[in-house]
């Protein structure tokens, strides 16, 4: 069967068929149990007076005991006059202390059967059954029981089988879309023939295309950019002899001007050539004592920030050590915190505070500079992307600094998010397992 939907409507079909065969088996069993036919219980009833008008009423209990031990219920029988021969029937009242209105007991029609027996001369009896009442008590709470006990196996068995191959594919997905480029669904799901062995084939196909492109482009972004550098060095050079052989000096500022683009450029060309690298890149971890670690970043960072006034200061004493790339996580602490630094500007504050939670080390940047835009929160980590703020203060960069800290973060299987603070400013979180 082929069909997905063919086969979930069997299974729904099926479960229902279950339940309801249960529900109907413990029903007529029950019936069974509980009822007896007419016809027997006629036949009964004519022996018993029969036997009571031919040998009396010891006869008659020594008949019914054996009768009520054969039918499982007990037997009442009266005269027409309303007389009981046996036992009398239990009377219920509603109301205890409200006097009967009738001198008759009230009989359980529920459960009960009523035979009516003629005996010698055209005397009338009634003869009533009534079944085991711990049989008949049970009855109800067992087709129930058994009734959900087959909703429970038969809803499992249609989740399990629906559900599973889709939470596995979701999980496949879901790291897919973090990074994982060899992420792949599984053989066993791939070969199912129905739209979920399908499915996931496609996602497969489609991995494996997204993961050529991705290539490819890494590729060819790494290639052009160590080609460029060739001839920028050579226009370098060019620049060089112009400017000592042939320029005058209404030349040289244009030359220089020159220069100072080539620089940029070249600048760009190696960020560029760093993120290529990034993507493919094995990082070298190793056990870093944290605080030692970011006391020194922040230190050097310190250093550069004091001509504008700028303090940098750092919190937090836990945890002790990670297991991670210490240059590459540098590049990334290193290029939030100077972004913080530019953004606050003179007299700025900067915090650095660190701390411990659910088994992740916890890195804060916070600064009290304008923040960002809530609909350019996520852009910043994009590659290139640059505020319409940044633009006007001219800060000087590209737009990448943020994109490598990022894929630094997720190299080391953590996250990086920014928000802006309520007393102003904005905070970047880096969060990163411990190992």
């Amino acid at each position: 069967m082929k069909n997905t939907f063919l086969r979930v409507f069997l299974v729904v079909l099926l479960s229902n068929i279950v339940v309801v065969s249960i529900g109907l088996g413990m029903v007529q069993f029950i019936q069974k149990r509980n009822q007896v036919s007419a016809d027997l219980l006629g036949d009964v009833g004519v022996q018993l007076v029969a036997g009571y008008e031919k040998f009396g009423i010891t006869s008659l209990q020594e008949e019914v005991t054996k009768a009520e031990k054969k039918l499982s219920g007990t037997i009442y029988l009266y005269q027409e006059n309303g007389r009981p021969l046996l036992k009398s029937l239990p009377r219920n009242f509603r109301e205890q202390n409200t006097p009967s209105v009738s001198a008759r007991p009230s009989a359980d029609f529920l459960h009960s059967q009523f035979i009516q027996v003629i005996g010698g001369n055209n005397v009338q009896y009634l003869l009533i059954f009534k079944p085991n009442p711990k049989i008949s008590s049970l009855a109800p709470e067992a087709v129930v029981g058994f009734s959900l006990l087959g909703l429970l196996v038969s809803s499992g068995v249609l989740a399990y089988w629906l559900l599973g191959p889709l939470l596995k594919l979701q999980r496949v997905a879901r790291s897919f879309g973090q990074g994982d480029m060899a992420a792949r669904v599984e053989s066993k799901l791939t070969r199912r023939s129905d739209a979920v062995g399908k499915l996931a084939r496609e996602f497969n196909q489609m991995a494996v295309r997204i993961d050529t492109l991705l290539s490819s482009k890494e590729r060819l972004m790494r290639d052009v950019s160590h080609e460029l550098r060739t001839p920028l060095a050579r226009i370098e050079v060019a620049l060089t002899i112009a400017e000592d052989k042939y320029a005058t000096e209404a030349q040289k500022g244009y030359l220089c001007r020159i220069r100072t683009e080539l620089h940029e450029l070249d600048e760009l060309i190696g960020q560029v050539l760093t993120l290529s690298r990034l993507e493919a890149a094995s990082l070298i971890k190793e056990e870093m004592d944290l605080q030692e670690w970011l006391s020194d970043i922040v230190e050097d960072v310190s250093f550069e920030s004091q001509l504008k006034g700028i303090s940098v200061s750092k919190l937090g004493r836990v945890p002790k050590a990670i297991l991670g790339d210490p240059l590459q996580l540098r590049h990334a602490i290193e290029n939030v915190l100077r972004n913080a630094c530019f953004y606050a500007g003179e007299g700025g504050v900067i915090e650095v505070e660190t701390e411990e939670k659910s088994g992740f080390a916890l890195i804060y940047v916070r600064d009290n500079g304008p923040g960002v835009s809530e609909d350019k929160l996520e852009k910043i980590f994009h590659a290139f992307y640059r505020s319409s703020e940044a633009r006007e203060a001219n800060s000087g960069g590209f737009g990448v600094g943020l994109t490598i800290s990022q894929r630094i973060i997720r190299a080391h299987k953590g996250t990086i998010t920014a928000h802006n603070r309520e007393v102003g400013g904005l905070e970047v979180c880096f969060k990163l397992p411990i190992a």
